[in-house]
């Protein structure tokens, strides 16, 4: 099953850095033929994370859980890759509730930070990735340079995910409950 996730991993990887690179163009530029280029976003987000979820699940068939939930490594791709899949749900979703016209009703800001974290969680998973598979990146340097060591668990309190789920769940909820313009 190892060589499948493989496979399966880099095609979200792809698809999701260059839908972050047509994010942050389109923030910045609003011509016609960035606008075209935009119209592909959608696809691009539902293909990246629809892929990104199959390469978890597949990920997770490699190890036996309990080998994987005691090293810290192991935890640490788990948690990274599901805080990605969901940062990249959230963009995703604002692009497909928000259209194309988006970006002027002030969405713009918002696609702009969530693509950045989801982008920052996409790299972290892949690093972690590579080092689970004997192949460590340059990244984690940049990581061990914020702090962060791969070889020890990232914790975050249990009431600071709490908030962050209350928070997520609010969030959610008025942008259903908003009236469109």
């Amino acid at each position: 099953m190892a060589p499948i996730h493989h496979m399966l991993a880099h095609f979200p990887i792809a698809l999701l850095f260059v839908a972050l690179l047509i994010i942050l163009v389109r923030a910045f530029f609003d011509t016609p033929s960035v606008r075209r280029v935009e119209s592909a976003l959608p696809l691009l987000l539902i293909l990246g994370v629809s892929g990104g979820i199959a390469a978890f699940v597949a990920g997770l068939s490699i190890w036996p859980s309990e080998a994987i939930t005691s090293s810290p490594m192991g935890r640490n791709k788990l948690l990274i890759a599901a805080w990605m899949l969901a940062a990249w749900s959230v963009v995703a979703l604002m692009r497909l509730r928000g259209g194309p016209t988006l970006w002027e009703r002030g969405g713009r800001w918002p696609m702009v930070i969530m693509s950045l974290a989801g982008g920052m969680l996409l790299a972290t998973t892949g690093a972690l990735g590579g080092y689970l598979l004997g192949s460590p990146s340059r990244f984690s340097d940049g990581l061990r340079a914020v702090g962060w060591d791969v070889y020890h668990t990232f914790f975050a309190p249990n009431w600071a995910l709490g908030a962050a789920a209350v928070l997520a769940l609010v969030i959610i909820g008025l942008g259903f409950t908003r009236k469109q313009a």
